[in-house]
């Protein structure tokens, strides 16, 4: 009797099993702008909480340089949807405003040369242009 209760348990514990996320290996592989994990990335966000959203958000903010059609069809995905923590193009297309000035100005440089590249970046780039402008004029104000 006992091994037909485990037996009847094996494909919950299979199942279980499988929802494991390796969240550190998905960011990273987010983050590289391979198309296969940027497709992953609707999974990831129905699964993610708070703190796991925001890493998902920001890898996918790195892909943008390195995989700009890809990051921007997923991010198309992203909006629209309304997972509970997961903003999507507003927090992806911004500048990491609490960064050193060189990480920001860098990823400005390259997001920005990698989004006029496409003429599907509009929306983004006016989010990343708009956040520079507002994070410069705050460094601007906070150095007087």
């Amino acid at each position: 009797m006992k091994r037909i209760i485990l037996l009847s348990l094996f494909p919950c514990l299979v199942w279980a099993a499988g929802n494991d996320i390796n969240w550190s290996a998905s960011l990273k592989g987010v983050e590289s702008g391979e198309q296969v994990w940027l497709e992953k990335v609707p999974e990831l966000a129905a699964a993610a909480d708070v703190e796991q959203a925001i890493g998902l958000e920001n890898a996918l903010a790195e892909a943008l340089s390195k995989n700009t059609q890809g990051a921007l069809d997923t991010l198309s995905a992203v909006d629209g949807h309304a997972w509970p923590h997961m903003i999507g193009t507003d927090v992806v297309c911004s500048v990491p405003a609490e960064n050193t000035t060189p990480v920001v100005e860098g990823f400005y440089q390259r997001t920005r040369l990698a989004l006029l590249s496409t003429d599907k970046g509009a929306v983004c780039l006016w989010v990343l242009e708009a956040s520079y402008e507002e994070w410069k004029a705050e460094s601007s104000r906070k150095t007087k």
